[in-house]
């Protein structure tokens, strides 16, 4: 890396060793930077997690290191989960904001006219060196050839599973399906054990009907279909309605599915049910939310009959850091942000949340998701984030609202594509 980057990287890291711990509340990071050889600078970045999460702690030893280091003072506010639909608005109305993030899909395709084009930046280019390939040809891909985005805690999107309960029911590590009918099966055995097959969020149902469909045609002729509001002219529109309609008559959802985020995957910390589709995260969040100690085993979502999509093709992504084009603190942002996704602070981070590292030369998985890896080696296809049904943050709702109500049993598939295709 250019001298820059590498004495924050390196400094920060030796300093972490000696920082003084974690900082605060949810109104910011503390009251660091007013010791005597502080700079009087500050920073301010909005954050997506709540200041009680791993992701969170990991944070803020580096921001107590990075201002250590500098002697700026980053400002965090905690904004949780609501900032997919806080940041628009406020990088519009001009608010003082020098950097934040979440899903980094959504951080270039929602904000990037706010974001500075990292090239512009010292160390941009080697920083891109610790890049995984398949993150950082998706992230330029949305920014038209340029990088707008530092991506960390990559995730890879999949079926995952109580290892206890699949073995319950009798079920092997030969028996996870790469078929849907193999996957109904597999469903069948779970319920007659006594366990809820599958259950869900209602904030991710865009994924089982954005996998579903993209089996049998792939992402690109599902984005076709997105965004020309063709969903009654795309057989597969209708065929992935009916595939998870046929999931719900036969009883394979939770009664409470979908539920309130994170009360759908705590069913299973909670013994209720087995099975969930979601991103590489969900292994700890359950385990922590629900105060479990479970072993999770994973499978890719099922191929179907006349499709074109296996195992080989998955949402895969990350988290991701924007910068906004107005700070005038665009290359300390960018030192910060690349701290937290290379070297020793990315692998605190995979260790500290059971996340898949980001820095290509940090190779060990957690043994939390380690079912997942072979399946992520193999992968030749790299799905957007609910195969891009959220590309979109004006239909977004209402592709949500209506797989909600697939799945709730409120309405059929011919009504599902109904009212997907009057509302667009």
């Amino acid at each position: 890396m250019k001298k820059k980057l590498v004495s924050v990287l390196l400094t920060a890291a030796m300093v972490a060793t000696m920082a003084a711990g974690c900082g605060s509340s949810d109104g910011g990071s503390g009251d660091g930077g007013s010791d005597e050889g502080g700079s009087g600078k500050e920073m301010t970045y909005w954050s997506m997690w709540n200041s009680t999460e791993s992701q969170a702690k990991v944070i803020q030893e580096a921001a107590d290191a990075y201002e250590e280091e500098t002697g700026i003072h980053i400002n965090i506010e905690w904004k949780g989960r609501d900032m997919k639909t806080l940041i628009g608005t406020a990088l519009e109305a001009g608010e003082d904001i020098d950097l934040f993030d979440d899903d980094y899909m959504r951080v270039v395709m929602n904000t990037k006219d706010y974001l500075v084009d990292l090239s512009t930046l010292e160390g941009e280019e080697e920083f891109e060196s610790h890049v995984m390939p398949v993150i950082l040809d998706k992230a330029k891909s949305w920014g038209d050839g340029k990088l707008y985005v530092v991506p960390y805690q990559v995730y890879t999107t999949g079926v995952w599973y109580n290892k206890d309960m699949w073995e319950e029911a009798g079920l092997t590590e030969d028996d996870k399906p790469t078929t849907f009918e193999e996957f109904k099966e597999v469903c069948q055995k779970i319920k007659d054990a006594g366990y809820n097959p599958l259950t869900c969020n209602s904030d991710s149902v865009n994924l089982i009907y954005g996998f579903q469909m993209a089996r049998y045609i792939g992402q690109e002729a599902v984005l076709e279909c997105f965004n020309n509001g063709d969903w009654a002219n795309e057989p597969a529109a209708l065929q992935a309605a009916e595939d998870i309609a046929e999931l719900v008559d036969a009883g394979y959802f939770s009664p409470n599915a979908p539920a309130q985020y994170p009360d759908g995957q705590n069913e299973i910390g909670f013994g209720e049910s087995c099975m969930v589709l979601n991103a590489s995260w969900i292994p700890n969040e359950i385990n922590v939310n629900t105060q479990a100690d479970l072993e999770f085993g994973f499978f890719p979502w099922p191929s179907v009959e006349g499709g074109v999509d296996g195992a080989e093709a998955s949402m895969v992504g990350a988290q991701g850091y924007g910068i906004n084009k107005e700070s005038d603190m665009q290359q300390e942002a960018f030192d910060f942000a690349t701290m937290i996704a290379t070297g020793d602070y990315d692998l605190e981070m995979a260790s500290s949340v059971n996340s898949i590292p980001s820095d290509t030369e940090n190779t060990e998985w957690p043994a939390a998701i380690a079912d997942a890896e072979p399946y992520f080696k193999e992968m030749t296809k790299a799905y957007d984030w609910a195969v891009g049904l959220e590309t979109n943050a004006d239909f977004t709702p209402i592709i949500n609202e209506n797989v909600v109500k697939l799945i709730k049993g409120e309405s059929t598939p011919d009504e599902f594509i109904s009212a997907i295709s009057a509302a667009q």
